[in-house]
């Protein structure tokens, strides 16, 4: 099993025993939908971290069964609202429906929508200034899933990157990837245009009649670069504008994100063809999914900026090491504070509608 951030099992029954539910209230067509607080911490955490990790006692650990779900981490009974469960093999969950849009729509343009794309079946062709097609390879996990550009901590993609100007990701009429009772069918085109220099790297990620279980998503991302190759220090920052998803319902919220990637590399230690491990990653958000004139659907954003040791990996604790996440899902609200900055550090204080645990990570 590869190395995962892991709470113990027992401070999830404390947490749901403390709290005394375990639900993110309801999606849009009005149906109760159970959704883990773990999934829901995972999900936000990925996201926003730009890194992929695992909560034990998720829908994504292979030891913890909750609520007749099977090892994969699907649900065992047949629901159309729900989508518990891995998406593609990178951890990253989409426990209802709505919530998939928004993975989705955070996704696009990144490592991780690219991988997605790729083995949901998608056609994803990457085009160079002459119009020729070039091979990029979309390993099952990249260091930097929530960007493009990685900030030279794997110089060998980004100088693949710099060579293309246009990422078309073309799911046609419609494909449908099928895991247990879980169907995700998307249609349409995610267009990623670059521009390059060699200081600044700028990407714009547009929806070409989009959707994903006939929720549409629509929107430009764009994303700007800078990296000193003489100090390692690299920075993006991305925004959306006319950010909109049109639930399978017909109900039309708002999509609003921006995201400020900082990354600090001992460019001396690196090799140039590998992945970096000695350096600092520092992420901040802010994003949110509202109706007009409603409540948020969802929203996160970084009270404190998350921090990622590289060299943590080798310690086996993967994800941020400091900084705090707050998500908002309807009703529920979830407070996660990373850690101390150390490796050897294995707290995480998840706090849920003001109810505080605090379990190790293993």
């Amino acid at each position: 099993m590869s190395p995962k951030i892991k709470i113990l099992s027992l401070a999830l029954g404390l947490m749901i025993a403390v709290v005394g539910c375990d639900n993110a209230d309801l999606n849009p067509s009005g149906k109760n939908v159970s959704v883990s607080t773990l999934d829901l911490a995972q999900l936000s955490g990925q996201l926003a971290s730009g890194s992929s990790f695992a909560f034990k006692g998720s829908s994504t650990s292979s030891t913890y069964v909750p609520g007749g779900r099977s090892m994969e981490g699907h649900e065992s009974g047949n629901h159309h609202d729900r989508h518990h469960g891995i998406l593609d093999g990178v951890n990253l969950l989409a426990p209802t429906n709505e919530l998939l849009a928004i993975v989705e729509a955070e996704s696009a343009g990144d490592i991780r929508g690219m991988r997605i794309g790729k083995l949901a079946g998608a056609a994803v062709t990457h085009y160079n200034a002459d119009g020729d097609t070039i091979s990029f390879p979309i390993f099952n996990e990249a260091p930097h899933d929530g960007c493009s550009f990685s900030g030279f901590e794997a110089p060998g993609l980004d100088r693949l990157l710099n060579q293309i100007v246009r990422t078309e990701i073309d799911f046609g009429d419609g494909l449908t990837i099928t895991r247990d009772t879980v169907s995700i069918t998307r249609k349409g085109k995610i267009v990623i245009e670059r521009t390059l220099t060699d200081t600044t790297k700028t990407e714009v990620v547009t929806f070409e009649n989009y959707s994903v279980n006939d929720n549409k998503i629509e929107g430009t991302k764009t994303r700007v670069s800078k990296l000193n190759l003489l100090t390692g220090y690299g920075e993006s920052n991305t925004v959306v504008t006319d950010g909109k998803i049109t639930f399978s319902d017909g109900s039309v919220a708002t999509w609003t994100s921006e995201k400020q990637r900082v990354t600090q590399i001992d460019i001396s230690l690196a090799d140039e063809d590998e992945f970096h491990r000695t350096g600092t990653i520092t992420t901040t958000v802010n994003s949110a999914v509202t109706p007009e004139g409603g409540a948020v659907i969802y929203a996160h954003k970084t009270n404190e900026p998350l921090v990622r040791n590289m060299e943590c990996a080798r310690a086996r604790r993967k994800g941020p090491v400091s900084g705090e996440l707050e998500t908002v899902y309807r009703d529920t609200t979830v407070l996660v504070t990373y850690g101390d900055g150390t490796c050897q550090n294995r707290t995480v204080t998840i706090t849920v509608n003001g109810v505080q645990v605090t379990p190790e990570v293993e």
